[in-house]
């Protein structure tokens, strides 16, 4: 189970779910293209509102990741490595954070992230 939350004045998003949820996702971004359905979030609060999709496809031109809320959609493109690294994060994180840590994926705390990118922070679903 996954959920995106965006909020629009400051482009930061917030990606969460549970344990199982992101370390699905972190295979998945192991592939070469892919989607998947995001839960619903009625009250999105401190955002302003929820995607309703994630989609990622490997893009060999490009060295980083880019990480950017389209619409109602979280696209994700990238280079094989900067994808892998994005995965390796997520995992670690499902893996070994506390339910209560989150972590923040943005350019240029991480230079395998586009400097186009929002701002992503990464939690577990409350």
């Amino acid at each position: 189970m996954l959920q995106v939350l965006y909020s629009g004045g400051t482009r930061e998003l917030e990606l969460s779910g549970t344990r199982r949820g992101l370390l699905m996702l972190g295979q998945m971004l192991r592939g070469k293209a892919g989607s998947c359905d995001l839960s619903e979030n009625r009250h999105p609060f401190p955002y302003e509102r929820p995607l309703s999709e994630i989609t990622f496809r490997e893009d060999p031109e490009r060295d980083t990741a880019s990480i950017v809320a389209e619409d109602q959609t979280l696209r994700i493109r990238g280079g094989r490595e900067a994808l892998d690294l994005l995965a390796d994060n997520i995992e670690d994180f499902a893996s070994e954070a506390d339910a209560s840590d989150h972590c923040h994926v943005d350019f240029p705390t991480y230079d395998y992230i586009a400097p186009e990118s929002d701002p992503l922070v990464i939690a577990f679903m409350r």
